[in-house]
């Protein structure tokens, strides 16, 4: 799950992009290289949307991802939008198991 929450005391206004907001997420292997990726090769619609966040408003995003192998991953989501670097989440690592 991506969330993305307003934590001060006033609106703020977010940029997204595509009129369903795309959003990835990067499944890592230990050595780095990328094991999945939501978006993979598709071609993301270049739509601006500008959303207002209310105080304490949260959206959330949700995707699976299943593994074809087991061992242990770093997780990360990104919300691509018309800045240059997109916002993303820290890492998080989990293990598989088979």
């Amino acid at each position: 799950m991506l969330r993305l929450h307003n934590a001060s005391d006033r609106p703020i206004e977010a940029h997204f992009l595509g009129r369903t907001i795309v959003f990835d997420i990067v499944a890592a292997r230990e050595d780095g290289s990328v094991a999945w990726r939501r978006l993979g090769a598709k071609v993301t619609p270049s739509i601006l949307q500008i959303r207002t966040l209310a105080p304490d408003e949260t959206l959330e995003w949700r995707d699976a991802w299943r593994p074809r192998e087991p061992g242990r991953y770093r997780l990360q989501g990104v919300l691509p939008s018309d800045e240059p670097d997109p916002r993303r989440t820290p890492w998080v690592d989990v293990t598989v198991t088979p």
